[in-house]
């Protein structure tokens, strides 16, 4: 292939994923709307679009990367089909949902069981059928994570180094996640002992989390985090695919390695726009809207730091996931919907803005971002 059909295949594959991670997620706004005047659960819509980015990766390598055998078509194909998936349930919960947002279902007295579900169990069994679409796309993740993991396995090493799949310094990786492990922890816990230190209740707050800790569920959050990250990783793949191993390059490449990160982290942020309108919040939009940029773009910082330290997508999609389930345990909701109808003050953001740029942000500074643009370049 010469330059010209080159840089044809690459505007059509830049094409593709603009219109499916930013043309279709924004679409799903008008259903999204109409959900939440009804008052239906809006999740199986989120679950689509955490899946659009690497989908539209993945259909630019099926339709413009031509006569490619080193296209692990297998394992593009499951990124394609889940997103279709995902998407149509989406769309399913809003216009044929037969259950109210209130309706429940008690599965133990399904089963003829006396007493409260709480008597029998030790947690609630009632089951809300109002989130049916949202359980069946949770399937579906856990199906197409399965068929993903085969896919890449049966690929072979050059295909797997072709898209960028590759397992590359495993070793730093881990150093990796583990630091983020304690900056997330920091970034997440500071504000509060803050707080507590100015208010004088800090022993109010030890013990809350001295019960957390000796909390049953806390501990088997912890333990199921691995299973939960291998059976549902075709989601956090589905955001890290597109922002880091795709993006990323070419924002570095036409922007230099420091502008180029920080223009992806606002062009991250932006892209949450829909589930920030009406998932993530109801009465603070304009708050989670620039909230959700400051953090995309210090975010997004570090993320890419590691991406440059390692050359390995996996370890910037294990932070991805923690990122996304460690907050239910540390709250101890132990529910993801901690992070829906937030409310965020305007002060709030300050406090952000701070935190981010002194735990994230200054890693723009390290060495992987001092490599001239013209060193960067985008995947094949």
């Amino acid at each position: 292939m010469d330059s010209n059909e080159t840089r044809t295949a690459e505007g059509k594959r830049l094409f593709a994923f603009i219109a499916i991670a930013y043309g279709i997620s924004f679409l799903m706004m008008i259903p999204m709307y109409i959900g939440k005047t009804k008052g239906l659960d809006l999740s199986q819509i989120v679950n689509a679009q955490m899946c659009s980015p690497a989908a539209g990766v993945a259909i630019g390598y099926l339709l413009f990367v031509k006569g490619e055998k080193r296209v692990p078509k297998f394992f593009m194909t499951v990124l394609v089909i889940n997103y279709v998936i995902q998407l149509v349930l989406g769309i399913a919960s809003i216009f044929f949902m037969p259950f109210g947002s209130a309706e429940v279902i008690d599965l133990a007295e399904l089963l003829g069981s006396s007493g409260t579900s709480s008597d029998i169990t030790g947690v609630s069994t009632k089951l809300p059928v109002g989130q049916i679409y949202n359980m069946i796309g949770q399937f579906i993740l856990i199906d197409c994570s399965i068929l993903l993991w085969i896919a890449y396995f049966v690929a072979g090493k050059e295909r797997r180094k072709f898209a960028g799949l590759s397992r590359n310094n495993e070793g730093t990786g881990i150093l990796m996640v583990l630091l983020f492990v304690g900056l997330y922890l920091v970034r997440t816990l500071a504000p509060g002992f803050v707080e507590a230190a100015i208010t004088k209740t800090m022993p109010q707050l030890l013990s809350s989390y001295g019960d957390l800790v000796h909390n049953r569920l806390f501990w088997l959050s912890i333990v199921s985090l691995p299973f939960n990250y291998l059976m549902t990783i075709i989601a956090f793949l589905g955001e890290e695919y597109g922002w880091r191993f795709y993006l990323q390059p070419i924002m570095q490449k036409k922007f230099g390695m420091k502008i180029g990160i920080i223009l992806l982290g606002f062009v991250w942020g932006l892209w949450h726009t829909p589930v920030d309108l009406f998932f993530y919040t109801e009465d603070s939009a304009p708050q989670m809207l620039i909230g959700q940029i400051i953090t995309c773009v210090f975010l997004g910082i570090f993320f890419g730091f590691v991406y440059l330290k390692t050359n390995n997508i996996w370890i910037c999609v294990c932070m991805h996931f923690l990122n996304n389930n460690l907050i239910p345990i540390i709250t101890g909701t132990f529910s993801a919907d901690v992070l829906t109808n937030q409310h965020v003050p305007w002060l709030y953001l300050i406090e952000i803005l701070l935190l981010d740029f002194v735990i994230f942000g200054l890693f723009i500074f390290a060495k992987e971002y001092k490599k001239k643009k013209e060193a960067v370049t985008a995947d094949a």
